[in-house]
């Protein structure tokens, strides 16, 4: 039998606690060897949970696994709610022109997750179909993610899930344009350039810990904050969900010295398939794949999924997208201490940065910068 196609899109930024940040750990693991990291664990997990509506059997449960969903998954579909108040949460159904698709379906995107389906004629219209589509991501990402498909991307699907997050904040005490200025980076291969460097000096949460320096910077809505790891050394240094809930946890209000690099990072496109797969995500990505809750024929399969994020920050604030495009293809079958004296804090080497939620302490971005451009 032949498997048809389907592409489910999310553009993102944020979700849950624990559980989330588990996954945005397990997921950054997977791409320790590259340069530079930025993704959204949000946009992934979204666009995922979309895609988990329709699936059932193993495919339900790899999903369960991996995405830590439930089969209700009414836990996740809270954090979303919860997350609108910090960023611009949107979804669309794009639908080809006669194609059978459940209505109870339909009926679950349209109550989890907002969204009215579109008619598209992907395979007669591939062109205009990819410019409606990255029309839609561009309007709901404020410009920032653009030209996300291209008319190849969408030629034999027959559905587009399109899931849109954008946060844009500024920061509760502005950096001062007058004291931003050049300073030597040194990359983590020890080559230096020069960087602008926003300068300041004020109360923050922040440690001087064993192996690094971690300072948190709140966002002007007291909902959001800004968290810098800054280790001695990035080479070894080994950082998952424990390591970064423990440094969370231990700052403390200080006085500091701060100097941050103002830099815009935007990645690649790149694939995601690859570590989901060895995350534990393969009946998903096989022929065996089971999305009967889509069509109740058992014709469908992930066949791609693309992720891309941009982030921007400046003395002003932080301003941030992410895009990620699954694709469902044609187949064959510690104690309290007295406040420390000013400490400083120069980040002019490799660093990670987390864009997170305060109510929930969801991670809605992870970065590392290890060589800037």
């Amino acid at each position: 039998m032949k498997k048809i196609s389907i592409l489910i899109m999310s553009i993102g930024i944020s979700l849950g606690a624990a559980s989330q940040n588990e996954f945005t750990f397990d997921f950054y693991s997977q791409l320790d060897q590259e340069a530079n990291v930025l993704f959204s664990p949000t946009s992934i997990k979204t666009a995922f949970a979309m895609a988990f509506e329709g699936a059932n059997g193993e495919t339900q449960k790899e999903f369960e696994t991996v995405f830590d969903f439930s089969e209700d998954n009414s836990k996740f579909l809270k954090e979303i709610e919860q997350l609108k108040d910090v960023s611009e949460i949107s979804n669309s159904v794009w639908i080809l022109k006669n194609y059978s698709v459940l209505k109870s379906y339909r009926d679950k995107l349209k109550t989890n997750f907002d969204s009215e389906p579109y008619t598209a004629n992907f395979k007669s219209d591939p062109e205009g179909s990819a410019n409606k589509i990255n029309k839609w991501i561009e309007e709901s990402t404020n410009g920032m993610i653009k030209k996300m498909l291209k008319p190849a991307d969408v030629e034999d699907i027959k559905m587009a899930l399109v899931n849109a997050i954008y946060l844009k904040q500024d920061w509760k005490k502005t950096f001062d344009e007058k004291l931003t200025k050049k300073m030597d980076f040194k990359n983590l291969d020890g080559a230096k350039l020069k960087v602008d460097m926003m300068h300041t000096q004020t109360n923050y949460r922040a440690v001087d810990g064993r192996n690094e320096k971690v300072i948190e910077i709140p966002y002007k809505d007291d909902k959001t904050s800004m968290v810098i790891i800054l280790p001695n050394k990035m080479k070894n240094y080994k950082l998952d969900d424990k390591v970064y809930t423990k440094l969370k946890n231990s700052l403390v209000n200080q006085e500091v010295i701060l100097d941050l690099p103002k830099f815009t990072f935007e990645t690649p496109t790149f694939e995601l398939k690859p570590y989901l797969v060895k995350m534990g995500l393969e009946a998903t990505f096989s022929d065996g794949a089971d999305f009967s809750g889509m069509r109740k024929e058992k014709d469908l399969k992930i066949g791609t999924a693309l992720h891309k994020a941009k982030i921007i920050v400046n003395e002003e604030g932080t301003e941030a997208a992410a895009a990620t495009v699954i694709g469902i293809v044609v187949t064959s079958s510690m104690p309290s201490t007295p406040p420390p004296p000013i400490l400083r804090i120069q980040v002019d080497k490799p660093f990670f940065y987390f864009i997170k939620d305060n109510e929930t302490g969801s991670i809605l971005f992870m970065g590392r910068m290890n060589s800037m451009q």
